[in-house]
């Protein structure tokens, strides 16, 4: 297993994507939503969406083939996932804006929960049908990412109180989101002989290999503190944001959130249907 490299589409695809991009960018600066602590909220299923549908396209390369027909797989590959999702959601959040503005975080989240429900459901039927499935270490990575998160937020609690008040939800998102991150990262290196092929997270797991600590604790542990400091920084210093600019702050704690969990996500899925 690898932790794949960024991918360049062609240039007809990824200016297609661009134009989407651009477009449901403008969209949205037209309509201006309302950015809430719910509508951070609401993007989760969206990023779990588009994290499986990169699985998705690693199961594609594994095999040989389309396994999403009618798609091109360059815009399930990453970066240009990242786009892809961008697009499904903001049309989405353009849609709910217009039609109910009172209920748009709900709309926005029902209606990523239902492309997570198909996209989840899509990638188990095609894993179950062609390949071998190890969901064990996975899950124990996902309670463990659980555990973790609740105990680096009541610490925060504790320590940085304001912090936690001010940031409320996507505060406790962006810990959780990191985590999760950083524990699946150590599942796939430390129990199934996976490849981490991004630079920061490389660099970081070489350093802890060259410690004497290496042989007892493995490479991956120093990751795990990295990732919960600097996401603990984050929520400290920037708690604020979010209630003194509610739009630019709850946006960017999304942001963070996002960049946290779709990698968590895509790795927590890619090994549980053992690709």
């Amino acid at each position: 297993m690898v932790f794949e490299e960024f991918v360049v589409p062609d240039p007809p695809v990824a200016a297609a994507l661009a134009l989407a991009t651009l477009t449901v960018a403008g969209l949205l600066y037209t309509v201006r939503p309302v950015v809430s602590q719910e509508t951070v909220l609401a993007f989760v299923p969206w990023m779990v969406s588009g994290a499986v549908l990169h699985v998705l396209y690693q199961m594609g390369v594994a095999l040989g083939e389309t396994v999403v027909p009618g798609v091109p797989a360059a815009v399930l590959s990453a970066p240009s996932v990242y786009l892809t999702a961008f697009v499904l959601m903001g049309l989405s959040w353009v849609g709910a804006t217009v039609v109910a503005p009172e209920r748009v975080a709900r709309l926005l989240g029902l209606g990523g929960a239902a492309t997570a429900v198909l996209t989840v459901g899509y990638a188990v039927r095609v894993g179950t049908d062609r390949f071998a499935l190890d969901p064990i270490p996975p899950m124990f990575g996902l309670l463990g990412s659980l555990a973790l998160a609740a105990l680096l937020y009541l610490v925060v609690r504790f320590w940085r109180p304001y912090a936690v008040s001010e940031a409320r939800y996507v505060g406790g998102l962006v810990l959780f989101a990191h985590v999760f991150d950083a524990v699946t990262t150590a599942v796939g290196v430390e129990l199934l002989d996976a490849t981490e092929r991004s630079t920061f997270p490389r660099l970081i797991l070489d350093i802890a290999a060259d410690l004497p600590t290496a042989d007892l604790l493995g490479e991956a542990w120093l990751f795990v503190v990295v990732k919960m400091a600097i996401a603990t920084a984050i929520v400290v210093l920037f708690s604020g944001y979010p209630e003194t600019e509610p739009t630019e702050g709850n946006l960017f704690f999304g942001f963070i959130a996002a960049i946290g969990l779709g990698p968590g996500v895509h790795n927590f899925f890619l090994f549980v249907l053992g690709v």
